[in-house]
């Protein structure tokens, strides 16, 4: 168990009802630390443990977790936790780009700004529209239910996307073909592999190409009110969520097989 997933399995256990968490602390740990058996993300389960503890406070549900581990073998697609991850993360790498045109919006006017509002401006737009997606689509490839091999190579891909997307506008580097299409494409890339995408998705790539190309055309800024023009510098980013979202329903993932536990780690308190 990683120090990440041990840190989230303490702030699940941390924010469950006093009387349930022991009983999931041994639970979850357990299971955090056989999921490498399973071919499952230790870092999904310990941050599906978090969302369940969030989510499930006062719900009196019983965990799910030790069943699906401990079943007779059968051909189904593994459920470590019960709020599903990764649209989860998704969901934050969205709201995240919508905030950045609000983030635009609150910020001075052009030639009335100091220089602190310039640096924190800047700041908080390369976190909204760089990192905070990166970082929230990296965690999704890591959780997703594909081979680990291929979520580690995706997120991998995923997180060199968002460095060269936060180094991008400060090189001065010149070339034949705008820069900023190369951390679009690497995380597009990243995710068709992480997911197991089908040949033809591929050519979702050209989604985001066409986003870039209404953004620097000026299209967008034409057809927009001006007020909802801030938002379009996050249109590129979400461009590549989508078609990523679009390509994770053509996923060839195959049905895993689920052997039995010789213990069930179920939470029979909760």
């Amino acid at each position: 168990m990683s120090a990440l997933d041990r840190l989230l399995v303490d702030a699940a256990v941390a924010v469950s009802p006093a009387a349930h968490r022991t009983a999931r602390r041994e639970q979850w740990a357990a299971d955090v630390r056989d999921a490498h058996e399973l071919d499952l993300s230790p870092t999904a389960l310990a941050f599906g443990a978090l969302t369940t503890a969030l989510f499930h406070r006062r719900a009196g549900h019983r965990s799910t977790w030790g069943e699906s581990m401990t079943a007779p073998p059968l051909d189904v697609r593994p459920a470590p936790h019960t709020i599903r991850t990764v649209p989860v993360l998704v969901v934050v790498a969205l709201l995240s780009l919508v905030a950045a045109g609000a983030w635009l919006i609150l910020q001075p006017n052009y030639g009335y700004e100091s220089d602190a509002d310039r640096v924190v401006g800047t700041a908080g737009l390369w976190t909204l529209v760089f990192i905070v997606p990166g970082a929230a689509t990296t965690l999704a490839a890591l959780a997703l239910r594909t081979p680990i091999g291929r979520r580690r190579v995706g997120a991998s891909m995923i997180a060199a996307a968002t460095v060269t997307g936060v180094l991008a506008p400060l090189t001065t580097v010149t070339a034949a073909f705008p820069l900023p299409t190369i951390p679009l494409f690497l995380a597009l890339a990243g995710w068709l592999v992480a997911v197991r995408a089908r040949g033809w998705t591929w050519s979702l790539a050209l989604v985001p190409v066409l986003a870039l190309a209404l953004d620097w055309s000026g299209t967008m800024y034409q057809l927009l009110p001006v007020r909802w023009s801030p938002f379009i510098v996050g249109m590129p980013a979400m461009s590549v969520i989508v078609a990523g979202v679009i390509a994770s329903r053509f996923s060839t993932d195959a049905p895993a097989r689920v052997e039995q536990h010789p213990e069930a780690l179920v939470d029979k308190s909760a």
